[in-house]
């Protein structure tokens, strides 16, 4: 999906962007947000570019652009504004910054980007590497570790010059003083140009300022996070004591049920006992009544005794 007339970058809507957003978006902590999704501003304009220039150039219909739409991208790249700022733009890309004679910009990067190659920088260090590492590393050939051309090898000459004068003791002391490069080399390559470095890019720049803004507060956020994790395991405790506190009680209960079962049975059973005596009293009152009214008692085969008390039990 392209919105209509969105021949660059700048110009495609808010909703768009948040729609090729939400399509990149995966699961990370909330915290990264904001990182994550400058750099996904960053790559993504970079990759539309290059998808534009690819249809100036080509100038092919591709499908997801409707026809009707067509023409109004080929008159646009025909504007003579746009001409223009196409060429000035080329040509600051091939600018000799430096001076004349220093040629144009060279690097020995590769396909790595800068925030790759200041990874690299940290895990060789084992600390966040200055400006002038980065450069260095982005402009020093590993064969001979010579610089890949004349600008590069002013700058170094210039800042190894600054860095002596910078280090050298102050008056009555013998001591070396420290040197800060970052200022030194921003200093030396002539400062930061629209949120850029020469040398290490709007990237490298983020990458270290970024860095050197949270490796202050490392500590605190590792506090913060083993404080969440003693919180959260304190809840799930207290939840657990709640729940075996709860089957503890319901296991008294059922206790409780069980003894008042057993004591109705016990109580049923001399109920019962009781009546079958009861029954017996009887059964010798009447016979005793009988006798003495003259009349003959039978006698009472054993085994209806039996069958009667069986009965009855």
């Amino acid at each position: 999906m392209v919105d209509s007339k969105a021949f660059s970058w700048k110009k495609v809507s808010k909703s768009t962007k948040k729609t090729y957003f939400d399509d990149f978006q995966c699961s990370w902590a909330p915290r990264f947000n904001g990182q994550i999704k400058s750099l996904w501003e960053s790559k993504a304009a970079e990759r539309y570019s290059d998808l534009v220039h690819k249809l100036k150039i080509v100038r092919d219909r591709p499908d997801f652009i409707p026809k009707d739409e067509w023409p109004e991208w080929l008159q646009y790249w025909e504007d003579l504004e746009v001409k223009k700022k196409s060429e000035i733009a080329s040509k600051n890309r091939w600018t000799e910054v430096a001076r004349p004679g220093t040629s144009m910009s060279h690097h020995t990067g590769g396909s790595k980007s800068t925030i790759e190659h200041a990874r690299d920088l940290v895990r060789k260090l084992g600390r966040d590497p200055n400006f002038y590492e980065i450069f260095r590393k982005m402009h020093m050939k590993k064969a001979d570790g010579q610089f890949v051309d004349n600008k590069s090898q002013m700058i170094a000459d210039l800042m190894e010059e600054r860095v002596t004068a910078a280090s050298q003791p102050v008056e009555g002391s013998m001591d070396l003083q420290p040197i800060d490069y970052d200022p030194i080399y921003l200093e030396t390559i002539g400062g930061q140009k629209k949120q850029r470095v020469y040398g290490i890019g709007s990237k490298g720049l983020a990458f270290c300022s970024r860095n050197r803004a949270s490796s202050s507060s490392v500590t605190a956020v590792v506090d913060e996070a083993v404080e969440q994790l003693v919180m959260e395991t304190n809840e799930r405790i207290a939840v657990i004591e709640t729940e075996m506190k709860e089957k503890d009680q319901q296991i008294t209960l059922l206790k409780d049920e069980m003894q008042q079962v057993k004591e109705v049975n016990n109580e049923m059973k001399e109920k019962k006992n009781e009546m079958q005596q009861q029954m017996i009293n009887m059964q010798s009152q009447l016979a005793a009544l009988m006798r003495q009214m003259g009349h003959r008692v039978p006698v009472e085969h054993p085994s209806c005794r039996t069958a009667y008390h069986r009965s009855t039990s």
